[in-house]
């Protein structure tokens, strides 16, 4: 089993309506659909997609809670590992014009989690973890100051119990998980620049922040650098690769894709290499899909012979 968290989930919205301009009366949609987010959601899905077991774990809360479950459960397929809070689950609105790529979210505030729910999730993870898990995939951010060291002890303990760790995440959260030591960090680059303080605007910036991100535990650093490419560092060695062109309908969840695709080949026992290669393969077909991380292993196949090896400084161009 591969466990993928989230710390801040949502039910996802999304109403499709005709081309308007704010500060319109009333805009009347074309269509609707929900889904429950959230990055380690969305590794859930990619993986099933590529055949590997998951399990999402997650916070859930209030009536939107308890709608996500059900969703979860019948519409996904899943049987999550929740703890349920006093405070109620986020709602997100995406309001997606007909026929086009143009999206606006609207976020409800995030919720706070007490500590003593913070310790169950913990505790149900751990017992996981000791049951025999593969990967614990970590994504997206923390909603609030309780739950930010909590990828750090899910670290600690994977370790503890030969569970391979991937981190994805961003702020006070991220430093404490880097200092626990996952197995595999991936950032976007404006979270690595924010992360570490630098501008990654030169091949030896890129480099060093590599390196900086891997620190003495993990065995692979991963940047992306969107549409441009991909960078990544692990024992002595740094590449990059470029995507191919090809039809953007939705960027959101690419990341998301390209994690899955990493524990994927990883789990198959592709070296580091064709690993990274086949987690791109997977974020581009992602792109491809409206739905965040919805893709099929036969697209991502298709995408791998249309990948390019380049070299750091074609990431920044």
């Amino acid at each position: 089993m591969n466990l993928c968290v989230t710390l801040n989930p949502c039910l996802d919205k999304t109403l499709v309506v005709p081309a308007w301009t704010p500060g319109d009366h009333q805009v009347r949609g074309r269509s609707f659909g929900q889904v429950v987010g959230g990055k380690g959601v969305n590794v859930a899905r990619a993986l099933r997609r590529l055949g590997q077991p998951a399990q999402p774990a997650t916070f859930l809360g209030g009536e939107l809670g308890q709608l996500c479950h059900r969703l979860l459960q019948e519409q996904d397929g899943f049987a999550p590992v929740v703890t349920w809070t006093q405070a109620p689950t986020r709602e997100i609105l995406t309001v997606r014009t007909e026929d086009t790529a143009e999206q606006t979210g609207f976020f409800d505030p995030n919720p706070t989690i007490l500590r003593s729910e913070r310790d169950d999730l913990a505790e149900q993870l751990g017992e996981r973890f000791a049951a025999g898990v593969a990967w614990c995939a970590m994504s997206g951010s923390s909603p609030c100051r309780e739950t930010d060291d909590l990828y750090a002890a899910l670290i600690a303990r994977a370790r503890q119990a030969g569970v391979r760790t991937l981190v994805d995440t961003y702020g006070d959260c991220l430093h404490l998980a880097l200092a626990a030591g996952p197995d595999v960090v991936k950032l976007n680059r404006q979270e690595c620049e924010q992360a570490l303080g630098t501008r990654l605007n030169s091949p030896a910036a890129i480099r060093a922040a590599l390196q900086q991100l891997r620190g003495t535990e993990s065995i692979c650093a991963v940047v992306t650098f969107g549409p441009g490419g991909v960078a990544a560092a692990w024992g002595g060695f740094v590449a990059a690769w470029k995507p191919p062109a090809v039809q953007l309908v939705n960027p959101i969840g690419a990341g998301d894709a390209m994690t899955a695709g990493l524990i994927d080949a990883l789990s198959r026992g592709d070296d580091l290499p064709s690993a990274l290669r086949w987690a791109m393969a997977c974020a581009v077909a992602s792109v491809e899909n409206w739905v965040a991380s919805d893709f099929q292993r036969d697209a991502a196949e298709a995408m791998m012979p249309r990948l390019t090896e380049c070299g750091l400084e074609e990431l920044i161009r």
